[in-house]
């Protein structure tokens, strides 16, 4: 797969599938949405030896290849071992971001995670920063949004 280099800010950009009409993370995200049909898998730069992968073939492909983690260790970091292996997994729905954060703790620090997703997920600006899409609706508009949006994600599988 291809390898698309990004370095998004966490304050004001977003990950987002236009196909699928799905956020996968955001600056008001806690977590990554992993239950967006455009989510593939990430493996965090922190334990990239344990990526989550929700692709049932990507994952017997990625445990197969991780049995010689230790050979290649040998030869190579663990950054290149993995960009090795998505280089090497061959899908043209899909393509992977390399999303470097940076921030500040105690002095500057980033954080690379490589996500798999969708060939046509696109990293840009939060047109809505911190505002609630269901924010200002009433019970039954936001219990229409919700059905609309499960219908929608079970007419796409």
């Amino acid at each position: 797969m291809k390898i698309i280099q990004c370095s998004p800010s966490m304050e004001s950009d977003r990950m987002y599938c236009p196909s699928t009409d799905e956020v996968i993370f955001a600056p008001d995200y806690e977590e990554i949405n992993e239950n967006a049909d455009a989510f593939i898998a990430y493996w965090h730069g922190e334990v990239l030896d344990q990526p989550s992968i929700t692709d049932e073939k990507l994952k017997v492909a990625w445990e197969k290849y991780f049995e010689n983690w230790d050979e290649l260790y040998e030869e190579l970091g663990p950054f290149e071992i993995v960009e090795k292996f998505l280089k090497s997994y061959r899908n043209s729905k899909w393509k992977v971001m390399e999303c470097t954060f940076h921030g500040m703790a105690c002095g500057p620090v980033s954080t690379t995670v490589y996500y798999v997703v969708k060939a046509d997920t696109i990293i840009e600006e939060d047109p809505a920063p911190g505002k609630d899409p269901l924010e200002g609706l009433s019970e039954k508009e936001i219990e229409d949004e919700i059905i609309a949006r499960q219908i929608k994600s079970l007419l796409r599988k």
